[in-house]
């Protein structure tokens, strides 16, 4: 039984055996391509570290601009309380 049973394996095996080398080269691609995609990714860390400073400038440069328009909105109120002070006088 058991030796029936291994020569009945014997044709399923031959048809693995092809089928398994088709399928090969797509597992070596896998690796070349999870290869390729840990090098961009390095790559973008590298990128994504070389901009990071000009996002904190920007939240610079937003904090400066939002200053001035303060300065500019207390000038106005100032200028026009003086204003008005030299008209009633």
């Amino acid at each position: 039984m058991k030796e029936q049973l291994l020569q009945s394996m014997k044709p399923l095996q031959q048809l693995l055996i092809p089928f398994l080398e088709i399928l090969k080269p797509f597992l070596y691609m896998k690796e070349q391509l999870l290869q390729s995609m840990k090098h961009l990714q390095q790559l973008l860390i590298s990128f994504l570290e070389i901009l990071k400073p000009f996002l904190y400038m920007k939240e610079q440069l937003l904090q400066t601009l939002q200053f001035w328009q303060l300065v500019s909105r207390v000038k106005r109120v100032t200028s026009a309380d003086t204003k008005e002070r030299g008209d009633k006088a």
